[in-house]
């Protein structure tokens, strides 16, 4: 936050020197080196075109235009502890249980880790997941909410958020890549042995894509679920193709070739119409929302 050139974080660089008495106590509090103390400090007093402490080799003292800025800052801290309190006893009394929905793979990647955090927030608010690749009828209240790789959902008494899509790339076991060697480029799949999925989710992109490259491969084995091409792939059984979130969580595989452009997945978080406006309901869907976001962002290659 800004107003002109000065920086209101810096307020809180002043409210902790004033306290400490002295930039290198400062620094220890705030968990930062001096040296960025002394930035700050220097940099705020220029922004304000005034001397906010008298400097010695004993330590930082107020001047009178130093103890305005600390007052001040001191009202701001306060304020801010505040709105915290007030925010977290709100968080306190937001209640209700959301029966939420999405694939096992993505259950156990995505949404277990972030569960913790997420009732520290909201202990009121209980979450069963229902962690299964059938697709669920949020409109017939089978879920409240549904976390989705794929298409668009289309139909009434839904509405959906779309999130960061997620990149796909070709897998294999270490120990097929040891034998058989590393297929780098689209060319080179062909010929090599694939592990096949069946069903809808034989219909994602990034198996049609696969299998368009791979025409006359074996399939030794099919499956439905991505549980299953998991551990196929880490058998030995053949190239398979998964979402990088998955792929790379796994140590026992590694990429063939750098993730696609074109079998990007799109992901949407599904929300029941009548159930969108649920206090309990939105808190649920807003931190997932921020916790994919800000997972995906950190995926290596992801763009």
């Amino acid at each position: 936050m800004q107003y002109g050139a000065m920086q209101w974080d810096d307020l809180r660089y002043v409210l902790a020197v004033a306290r400490a008495g002295s930039a290198l106590r400062a620094a220890g509090a705030l968990g930062v080196n001096q040296t960025t103390v002394l930035r700050r400090l220097d940099a705020l007093e220029t922004a304000l075109g005034v001397a906010l402490f008298e400097r010695s080799t004993s330590g930082h003292v107020l001047t009178r235009a130093g103890r305005i800025v600390a007052d001040a800052a001191e009202r701001i801290d306060e304020h801010a502890r505040s709105l915290e309190s007030t925010l977290a006893a709100q968080r306190r009394t937001v209640a209700g249980s959301v029966r939420f929905t999405t694939s096992e793979v993505l259950a156990g990647r995505l949404i277990t880790p972030c569960m913790r955090a997420f009732h520290g927030l909201y202990p009121a608010i209980p979450v069963e997941i229902i962690a299964t690749d059938d697709r669920l009828d949020i409109a017939r209240g089978e879920a409240d909410v549904a976390l989705r790789a794929g298409a668009r959902p289309e139909g009434a008494g839904i509405v959906a958020q779309r999130l960061p899509d997620l990149d796909w790339t070709v897998y294999c076991s270490r120990g097929y890549a040891a034998e058989r060697g590393l297929p780098d480029t689209r060319d080179a799949l062909r010929g090599h042995d694939v592990v096949g999925l069946e069903g809808r989710m034989g219909q994602l992109p990034g198996w049609r894509w696969l299998a368009a490259a791979t025409p006359g491969s074996a399939v030794p084995v099919r499956s439905n679920s991505f549980v299953s091409l998991v551990s196929n792939l880490k058998a030995g059984l053949g190239l398979g193709a998964l979402p990088t979130i998955i792929g790379d969580a796994e140590p026992e595989l590694v990429r063939c070739l750098p993730p696609p452009p074109e079998i990007k997945a799109e992901l949407w978080l599904i929300v029941r119409e009548e159930q969108k406006a649920e206090p309990h309901v939105r808190a649920f869907t807003e931190f997932i929302a921020n916790y994919v976001r800000a997972t995906c962002a950190h995926e290596p290659g992801h763009s």
